[in-house]
């Protein structure tokens, strides 16, 4: 293919040497704009000679005033009847485009194509065999405050480094020793649903696990300071909103530092979430020089700690992140480590509600496992066989991050297709998740038995379930969320029932992760 009339080594040396003779900003300004510009057009080519189909781009905005339009529009109103096809409602322009312009397709969000992968293998490619090539796709400015530049965030050398320190906190046996955690607070939740269960008031449950959730996180990452750790998850939630309002606009370079209200309230969050987590951290290295390196605790923060201060097996290192990265690595804790498990338990209530059969399945089975109102234990979670298909047939239908998003780092095949470099990559697990091409013609179905022989049975196609992404970049979190998931499932089948209210409206969204929009309003049923 030749690209030579899209070589932009030319024009950025005479451009920069306008910059140099004219020493403007507005110069400066304009070389920027005009090498996205060739690098789109470039792009553009590439595309379209390998037969893509290339939608309409205006110039500055690209198609983000349209991809807003039909998600708004998609989410407009809620779904009649509680079904399980919401991937046409959370992926939209995915479903629209894909009828207008064939199956490759590419859009623009700015000056950067976006290309939404089709097919499993390629996105095996992007994730697992190449993955080397398509990194974490930087964010605008103004969105970073959430986990800053923790493990999520990270490429390359930097990423692998903060993967290994960070490991040792999530191997399974250390874990399994949170069991006991997860099983009482979850027992002293149902405590204050007790006037609610005595007069059959629905209980929105979707509210209740984030607390819940968030309550888990802090005692088993953060020990004794769980309280001071609850204020980051407020706080948190409500850089959430903020940002998933950013993410619909149109950036504009620089706006993060205009003097407006949002600005201010962004930044003020930020600094208290720092403030509150650096003195955590600094109260946990004080305690380590105290024991001589012996000891930082127990839960994740502690072991984390441990791992950097380089005292695991005696092997003193040194520290290898600062204060700053440790407290991002603190914030994904927090975000990650509450927010995945609480999209799990929500809709998981939602389908246990609405097949009351496989209610009593489960209920059974954990009754015979557990026994009456023992809190399970991490022997006994083992011995799950049911709840584990019901808890990956919640994660196909409604997994917590509904898509993924990569970035070539240099030209790159992919399948038969040449990818510019920098082309966002889109993979649509939702959309995998729910196609009948991988899964049956009951793919759109409540089916936990598809899964009573593991995962590689029930998906016709390698790679097509990615509820928790795959590769080296996995995530980390993934066996915390489902021991998680299983103690506080089991805990509360234990003690009740539960069927959906008449007030409940199914309209599934997303605010950076999956969400019911009205709530989950579910009436409990005490078991005598």
């Amino acid at each position: 293919m030749d690209l030579a009339l899209f070589d932009l080594r030319y024009t950025g040396v005479w451009v920069a040497l306008l910059v140099v003779a004219l020493g403007s900003p507005v110069v400066y300004a304009t070389q920027t704009l005009l090498i996205k510009w060739l690098r789109a057009r470039r792009a553009r080519h590439m595309f379209e000679t390998q037969g893509f189909k290339c939608l309409p781009r205006p110039f500055f905005t690209g198609n983000l005033p349209e991809f807003v339009a039909i998600n708004e529009k998609a989410r407009s109103e809620p779904m009649p009847d509680i079904v399980h096809a919401v991937a046409p409602r959370l992926l939209p322009h995915l479903y629209k485009w894909s009828q207008t312009y064939g199956e490759h397709f590419i859009y623009w969000f700015g000056f950067q194509p976006q290309y939404i992968v089709h097919d499993p293998e390629v996105g095996k490619e992007v994730l697992v065999t190449k993955s080397g090539h398509f990194k974490k796709p930087s964010r605008r400015p103004d969105t970073k405050d959430l986990i800053g530049m923790g493990l999520p965030s990270l490429n390359g050398e930097k990423w692998a480094q903060h993967r290994r320190i960070i490991n040792p906190a999530f191997f399974v046996d250390k874990l399994k020793a949170m069991a006991p955690t997860m099983g009482d607070l979850t027992v002293e939740l149902m405590r204050k649903w007790e006037p609610h269960v005595k007069e059959k008031e629905a209980i929105n449950v979707a509210e209740e696990f984030q607390k819940l959730t968030a309550d888990i996180i802090a005692h088993t990452a953060f020990g004794s300071s769980f309280a001071e750790g609850k204020v980051v998850f407020h706080l948190q939630h409500e850089q959430q909103v903020l940002i998933s309002k950013l993410r619909s606009r149109i950036y504009i370079p620089g706006s993060q530092f205009f003097p407006t209200p949002e600005n201010w309230r962004r930044k003020s969050i930020d600094k208290r979430i720092r403030k509150v987590l650096g003195q955590i951290i600094g109260k946990r290295m004080e305690l380590g020089k105290a024991t001589r390196g012996d000891s930082y605790g127990n839960d994740l923060l502690g072991l984390m700690l441990a791992a950097n201060q380089g005292v695991i097996d005696g092997n003193a290192r040194g520290l290898s992140m600062g204060l700053d990265e440790l407290i991002d690595e603190c914030k994904t804790f927090f975000f990650a480590g509450h927010e995945t498990t609480a999209t799990l338990l929500t809709f998981m209530f939602l389908l246990l509600a609405t097949h009351p059969e496989w209610q009593e399945h489960l209920r059974e089975e954990v009754l015979e496992v557990c026994g009456n109102k023992q809190i399970p234990t991490a022997d006994s979670l083992n011995n799950m066989k049911l709840v584990n298909m019901v808890i990956y047939e919640t994660l196909r239908l409604y997994p917590p991050a509904v898509a993924l998003l990569r970035e070539t780092d240099t030209d790159m095949k992919l399948g038969n297709k040449f990818i510019p470099a920098g082309t966002a990559i889109i993979v649509p697990i939702i959309a995998w998740h729910q196609d009948e091409r991988f899964w049956g013609g009951d793919a759109k179905e409540f089916n936990p038995e598809r899964f009573h022989e593991g995962i590689t049975k029930a998906c016709k196609v390698p790679g097509g379930y990615l509820p928790f992404s795959l590769g080296p970049r996995n995530c980390i979190g993934q066996v915390f969320a489902t021991i998680e998931a299983k103690v506080v499932l089991a805990t509360i089948l234990q003690r009740y029932r539960f069927r959906m209210s008449s007030q409940y409206i199914h309209a599934p969204t997303t605010i950076l992760t999956l969400k019911p929009e009205f709530g989950m309003p579910i009436v409990f049923d005490r078991i005598v």
